[in-house]
């Protein structure tokens, strides 16, 4: 970390805050959420009974089908989606378009730093124009 934040490669721009929800397994858009309620419900999910909405959700991957993006563009329509996106691996296309078309920031964070420091509940400004992920 410096003194701003960890250096960030911006994968879907844009910019977003909210309090961090960290998950220590990949998440599917397509089966592990409610899209009327952002709650994930997917079992093999250690955020199952969580709620996404408005939060960056902090994940070392996604796991994706051709489905995904249709499911991630859902929950913006029922404005159940979440802030952003800090990703460890490039999330697959499926959700990349989702994010695109739902306007939720992507960005991967390749620093271990950050995956060691950051801690659920941190509030977090991420900035994928300027490849940033901020603590606030």
């Amino acid at each position: 970390m410096t003194e701003t934040g960890w250096k960030a490669r911006g994968v879907v721009k844009g910019m977003a805050e909210g309090p961090a929800l960290i998950s220590q397994t990949a998440l599917s858009f397509l089966g592990d959420l409610d899209i009327r309620s952002g709650r994930v419900v997917g079992r093999s999910s250690d955020l199952c009974g969580e709620v996404v909405t408005g939060r960056v959700l902090v994940l070392p991957e996604t796991r994706g089908s051709a489905g995904a993006w249709r499911f991630l563009y859902q929950l913006k329509v029922h404005e159940t989606h979440p802030a952003a996106l800090v990703l460890r691996e490039l999330p697959d296309p499926s959700v990349t378009q989702g994010a695109f078309l739902a306007e939720v920031p992507i960005v991967v964070v390749a620093d271990t730093g950050f995956w060691q420091a950051v801690t659920p509940g941190d509030r977090l400004r991420v900035d994928a124009v300027a490849g940033r992920v901020t603590r606030v």
